[in-house]
């Protein structure tokens, strides 16, 4: 979240993702797990995330990233580049499509509140969050991610 006049003010990598958008869509979700721009790296312990955070919490991501990173590792050994991709990434990349646009969709409308660093809260932001409706099926596919959004 940026407001237009503000943008020559934006992270470097935040800047460049804004014009590269779309050339590198199926790696945005790679990137923003690894790097955590603007709230803090979901594989990198820095930023607003892992703010307050104890070390066991800190310990367990650890333990999290490197479990993650030796089962891929030993996938894409073991499988070659080729059966990796289309076995494992291909479908990362759907699924990371899919989460980017249930996410963007929850957290936009056309009466949602901006807010600022200093007036963000985590709750008033919980509360700011859109639940859609996608039919039974798709709301069952996807455990009710996106209509009972707010409750979780």
């Amino acid at each position: 979240w940026y407001v237009r006049e503000e943008a020559d003010g934006l992270h470097p990598l935040i800047k460049a993702s804004y014009y590269i958008r779309m050339l590198f869509f199926p790696f945005l979700y790679f990137i923003y797990l690894f790097t955590g721009i603007p709230d803090g790296g979901h594989v990198l312990f820095y930023g607003r995330m892992w703010e307050g955070e104890s070390m066991k919490d800190k310990l367990d991501g650890a333990l999290s990233v490197a479990v993650s990173a030796a089962t891929a590792g030993t996938l894409w050994y073991n499988m070659g580049t080729s059966d990796f991709a289309v076995v494992c990434m291909a479908p990362w990349s759907v699924m990371g499509f899919w989460l980017f646009m249930v996410t963007y969709l929850q957290h936009h409308s056309e009466d949602g509140k901006l807010y600022t660093d200093d007036t963000f809260t985590f709750e008033k932001g919980a509360f700011e969050t859109v639940d859609r409706n996608y039919g039974e099926l798709v709301n069952k596919l996807s455990h009710h991610m996106m209509d009972g959004h707010v409750i979780h």
